[in-house]
């Protein structure tokens, strides 16, 4: 990326140390307060108050939303202990969003906005929007689970990826209603829950932190400054050593991988087999999915032997812990065509959906065949908790690959694709990935990434490491022959867009060639959004490597 001015760069850093300084100071002086308390300080009445107040000023200090957030926490914090503040300040914000969320969708006034409504895309997005809200409150509902169970610095990680997928999905609610005054009313009405849902994310971060120094669970290894310097890294997907994968993903998973105890594969049995010419259980993938049991223990293992299966796959939420394996990318492929010109909704055009958490695919090709005149069209669409998918194929043109939320890996897969072929607001992380970007339509630009981050709040974005990001034969070919003066100009091609206000998307240690325009990213259509978004790069290589030209976008991570 090209650097900021000097001038300006020395400002935001000492704001940064003031700002870093003041916090510093709160918190040894609710720290004294809580150590004092735990050695059986003086507790009169009059003292608890002057807790309550300072334990607020400090989980309160990183919310954007001052006022609600100190009308959250100063009720259930009064009447705590102060030395269980951090946990029932994560415990209050995040019961606080449940509430908002059964308000917001079901006041009268959406509920009449809709009644009036002849639209049939409005009566879709209801239906859609409330499948979303039943996830919000499922997130909520297992936060809250995990709290009392665990405290809050234990599953730090966990929280702040399930809070992160509601304000994904309070907004993902929104942007289903087509523009006008449903649309609006809807959005107006969400607007409290999007802001105790940021506090919330601001306060457990804060409530881990603090938990963590004052060891209120136990000091485990795990705490959340317990590894160093390295820790944010791993906790946003990656971490230092070059071999290593998500710190959530399983030992098992890892063998798997063949990045753990060296590179010997697990063995694999499955559960049920998969095959095109009757020689398995089943002849289709959702005829074994429907045939699953409700309950099983451990991974459910399914086996799709090789061949082209045209169907719509739909991992559910209730279909947990499965990994689906082929004889390899090429061999043992899903496929479909569904797209938004004939009239589907972009979400639901997806040929392979994940909604289930904890799934792996293995050596599976997932395709949509439609072409580019059709518009967006999903190949695949993640919306899963810690999925996986190692030496996958996901092919398509436009929006080919949907990780719509929380934390999502993907191993040496090859991702093919026109503009925003990889989109949406998962924490996910690329890893030795050939990322294939196809020739779009006329006067369209190429487009490798368009994340979504809505809230600076969330632990949410896009890393491409140790990746190749480079032009197919068709688009190579095109753009040689513009170059030499035969037709229209060169297809532009950009590795991002930000989709949404605070996107961030990350490039490090790869291989970017050199169809790549000297800019490097592109604002969204009519919006100049820049000065929020953060694309950043670090050690790549390549023809269009050079960050000399790049578009400064060095918002906020």
């Amino acid at each position: 990326m090209s650097s900021s001015d000097g001038g300006q760069s020395r400002n935001r850093l000492v704001v940064g140390v003031l700002s870093a300084c003041l916090l510093v100071a709160m918190v040894i002086g609710t720290v004294v307060f809580f150590v004092n308390e735990r050695a059986g300080y003086d507790s009169e009445s009059k003292r608890n108050m002057i807790k309550t107040m300072r334990s607020v000023e400090l989980f309160c200090a990183p919310a954007d939303f001052q006022g609600t957030c100190r009308d959250t926490l100063e009720s259930a914090l009064s009447r705590t202990d102060p030395a269980e503040h951090p946990h029932a300040a994560a415990a209050a914000a995040i019961t606080a969003v449940e509430r908002a969320l059964a308000e917001g969708f079901n006041r009268s006034s959406v509920l009449d906005a809709v009644r009036q409504s002849n639209d049939t895309l409005v009566w879709e997005a209801i239906h859609d929007c409330r499948m979303l809200l039943e996830d919000c409150r499922g997130n909520v509902e297992r936060a809250l689970s995990s709290i009392a169970w665990r405290g809050v610095d234990g599953p730090a990680q966990d929280l702040q990826a399930w809070l992160s997928a509601v304000i994904t999905f309070q907004g993902s609610c929104v942007d289903m209603f087509p523009k006008g005054e449903v649309r609006d009313e809807v959005k107006s009405t969400m607007e409290k829950a999007r802001e105790i849902s940021s506090n919330a994310l601001a306060i457990i971060k804060q409530g881990a932190a603090l938990a963590s120094m004052l060891d209120l669970n136990g000091g485990s290894p795990d705490d959340v400054n317990g590894k160093g310097s390295n820790r944010q890294l791993e906790e946003e997907g990656e971490s230092a050593s070059s071999s290593s994968v998500p710190t959530w993903v399983p030992n098992e998973e890892r063998k798997l991988l063949g990045v753990k105890g060296g590179r010997r594969k697990a063995a694999l049995t499955p559960n049920v087999t998969v095959a095109k010419d009757g020689s398995g259980d089943f002849t289709n993938i959702s005829a074994a999915l429907d045939a699953m049991p409700d309950k099983y223990s451990g991974r459910y293992f399914i086996y799709v032997k090789e061949g082209v299966y045209d169907e719509t796959v739909n991992i559910t939420g209730r279909m947990a812990n499965i990994i689906m394996y082929g004889d390899g990318s090429k061999r043992s492929i899903v496929t479909g065509s569904k797209n938004i010109v004939d009239g589907i909704r972009m979400w639901r055009t997806a040929t392979f959906a994940v909604d289930g958490d904890s799934f792996m695919a293995m050596k599976l090709g997932i395709r949509n065949t439609a072409g580019v005149e059709k518009q967006q069209a999903l190949a695949l669409r993640v919306k899963g908790d810690k999925a996986i998918f190692f030496n996958c194929r996901i092919e398509g043109n436009q929006d080919t690959l949907f990780a719509q939320a929380y934390r999502q890996f993907y191993r040496s897969c090859v991702i093919s694709g026109t503009v925003d072929f990889i989109m949406g607001d998962a924490a996910a992380v690329f890893q030795r990935c050939l990322l294939l970007v196809r020739q779009p339509r006329p006067g369209q630009p190429a487009v490798v990434t368009a994340q979504s981050r809505r809230d600076h709040q969330q632990t949410t974005g896009f890393v491409i490491h140790r990746s190749q990001i480079v032009a197919d034969e068709q688009l190579a070919s095109s753009n040689s022959n513009k170059s030499a003066g035969a037709g229209a100009s060169p297809v532009k091609a950009y590795l991002g867009r930000p989709w949404k206000e605070f996107a961030r998307t990350v490039v490090m240690e790869s291989i970017i060639d050199g169809f790549v325009h000297g800019q490097g990213y592109m604002p969204w259509e009519g919006k100049d959004d820049l000065g929020t978004a953060f694309f950043g790069e670090f050690r790549n290589a390549g023809d269009g490597a050079n960050v000399t030209g790049r578009k400064e976008m060095r918002g906020s991570t």
